[in-house]
Formats: C-alpha cells, structure tokens, sequence
C-alpha cells in the first residue's frame, strides 16, 4: 500500500465518521421533538453516507477483481453519487430551515375581565 491509497483511506474514515455525528444529530433532533427537521436531516446524512460507502465498495473491493469494466465502474459512480449528494445536501439544508424556524402561534383567544361593572 503506497502512501496516495491511505489518504483515500483516510478521506473515506473522516467522512463516514461525519457521517456518524450527523446521524447523531438526527436522532437529537427527535428527541427535542422536531420531527420533520430530523427526519430530513437523517435522509440527507443516509444520502451523504452513500458517497464514501460506494467510494469503497467500487474502488477498493471490486477494483481488485480479475477483469474490473472501469468505464462501467466510473459510470456508476458518478451516476449514484452525483445525484445523492446534491439531494443529502438539500435535505440538510431544509433540516436547518425548519430546524430554526420559530412556529408562529395563533394569538390566543379574547377574554374579558371577570371584575367589571355591568354595561349601562
């Protein structure tokens, strides 16, 4: 192994492991009662984490086959990934929106006062 292969290997660790921690960060925001913003947020990270994830599979297991098609891996790759990072990064992003947006409440509903006089 020469030293470019362990910094791919190196570059695939610190994205899964951000991947990890913005997994963490989704279930956080279930447990803080937002939903939404979680749910988003857990898709967007699952569609990051496939970037790193097909990084290995096709250039360090398959690519040690008898007979690897590169144009077939390159195509795929770039087919699968290209798409799921640009919709990952866009659920984040909607995550953060509605993550941070303060919910308009309705103004509650007109009381009088229980201690005035009797109208005349």
């Amino acid at each position: 192994m020469n030293n470019i292969e362990i910094l791919y290997y190196f570059r695939d660790a610190v994205a899964c492991l951000g991947i990890l921690v913005g997994l963490g960060g989704a279930v956080f925001l279930f447990f803080r009662k937002k939903t939404l913003p979680g749910i988003l947020a857990l898709i967007g990270f699952i569609f990051l984490g496939t970037e790193p994830l097909l990084d290995l599979i096709l250039w360090r297991f398959l690519d040690n086959t008898a007979s690897p098609n590169w144009d077939t891996m390159n195509a795929t790759y770039a087919c699968v990934t290209g798409p799921a990072l640009f919709l990952g990064i866009l659920m984040i992003v909607l995550a953060f929106i509605l993550g941070f947006r303060e919910l308009k409440l309705p103004p509650p509903p007109f009381e009088p006062p229980a201690n005035l006089p009797p109208a005349a």
